[in-house]
């Protein structure tokens, strides 16, 4: 059996797409898969399963929210090692003082050059942006940046994402093995 974690676009944000894990959990062995878990309430799903490729996956989970749910959002699904890889090659340090913010960032596909270009030019003295694949890692100097503000990746690049904080993107991993 293969691992899998799958992040969900825009589950529980504020007041939209309101889902309570116990139901996705639900609606994930619905589909067969094995050893569903979740992480806290933002749509971070692990399980396993044999009988899809990754991009299946992320197709099945849009159609199945969408039939139970009725929320169109985007699926973003990652392997156990995969995960660790994005892990193990994040090109920024945590800063031991707590003055900046690790994320990444899950896209579907890999962003052309103009796009990357696009997100790096969207950079600014808070933020900056190193895109890897299918991922891009932000690192924000909270010193630096105005509360609540950020880069939305996904729109900057007008492809689909989803961004989870360093620490969910390791508590997810330690959750997968």
């Amino acid at each position: 059996m293969t691992t899998y974690i799958a992040f969900l676009r825009g589950i529980n944000v504020g007041a939209h797409n309101r889902m309570k894990m116990d139901a996705l959990r639900d609606l994930c062995r619905s589909l067969g898969f094995e050893h569903v878990r979740t992480y806290i309430q933002s749509g971070n799903v692990v399980f396993e399963t044999d009988d899809s490729t990754a991009n299946e996956l992320e197709d099945e989970l849009v159609d199945a929210v969408e039939a139970s749910f009725g929320y169109d959002i985007s699926v973003m699904v990652r392997t156990r090692d995969e995960l660790h890889e994005i892990i193990d090659r994040c090109p920024f340090a945590q800063s031991e003082d707590g003055t900046t913010k690790l994320y990444v960032s899950f896209l579907n596909d890999c962003p052309d050059d103009e796009r990357i270009r696009t997100l790096s030019a969207a950079g600014n003295d808070a933020e900056e942006f190193e895109t890897l694949n299918r991922e891009v890692y932000s690192r924000i100097r909270t010193d630096e940046r105005k509360s609540g503000q950020f880069t939305d990746v996904g729109d900057v690049l007008d492809m689909p994402a989803t961004r989870r904080t360093w620490n969910v993107v390791t508590r997810v991993h330690e959750l997968a093995r």
